[in-house]
């Protein structure tokens, strides 16, 4: 499976799993816009609509995550290709370590799209969502293993010459 056939799989997942939900829950779209209209009104509605922006959020957070999970694992076959498993073994743990928490993300996610009516005043919104960063040490090391790499090119290419 390509990077961007993996990307594109999750988008359509999530967008597969939205439009079943809402078509398990017809009067629900209907129903929103009205809350929308009279969030100031209802204090139940202030918390679907803070639950509504958090599966926004998460859904966005999710796709930038799906694009991290295939920068390190391509950075991790890169660095197998340059002969450096140290660094292939730390790209792939955080690799590892993105999937995890995208798949704490999507359980959230389910978990809202599953919530009916009257669970929404006792839910909280959970805020803070962001894509997995590698740590500055994996960042650095990637750094100095793209420069060792390009020094190599370098004097290949005057070997040549």
């Amino acid at each position: 499976m390509t990077a961007q056939h993996w990307f594109d799989d999750l988008d359509h997942r999530l967008d597969a799993w939205l439009d079943t939900w809402l078509a398990n829950h017809p009067d629900q779209g209907a129903l929103l816009e009205e809350e929308e209209r009279n969030a100031a009104q209802s204090a139940g509605t202030g918390h679907w609509v803070r639950l509504r922006q958090e599966a926004q959020l998460l859904r966005r957070v999710l796709l930038q995550q799906g694009e991290a999970i295939q920068l390190w694992r391509q950075r991790q076959q890169e660095a197998l290709a340059g002969h450096n498993r140290t660094l292939a073994r730390q790209c792939a743990d955080h690799e590892h370590r993105c999937r995890q928490e995208g798949q704490v993300m999507w359980q959230r996610l389910e978990m809202i799209g599953s919530l009916p009516p009257e669970a929404w005043r006792t839910t909280t919104a959970q805020g803070g969502w962001r894509v997995t960063e590698a740590p500055a040490s994996l960042q650095q090391s990637w750094a100095n293993f793209v420069v060792e790499r390009e020094l190599q090119e370098l004097q290949r290419q005057a070997g040549k010459g």
